[in-house]
């Protein structure tokens, strides 16, 4: 269980260091431009996966009404 409170804080800290990464100018530095990117990479499939998740529950509450009718 604690791995699960583990992994939400880590995905609260890179939600954090993405909003602090859009706060910021602009800079040359590659490293940061590439670390950006991922963290908007990051940000976008973890959307999409609780997208995911959420059809499939439906999906699944769905089936579950249908067949005790």
């Amino acid at each position: 269980m604690s791995n699960k409170v583990s992994r939400t804080d880590d995905q609260a800290d890179d939600s954090l260091e993405y909003a602090h990464a859009q706060e910021k100018p602009t800079s040359d530095d590659p490293l940061a431009a590439i670390k950006d990117m991922r963290l908007q990479q990051l940000a976008a499939c973890r959307v999409k996966a609780a997208e995911e998740m959420q059809a499939m529950t439906d999906k699944s509450k769905t089936n579950k009404e249908d067949s005790s009718t």
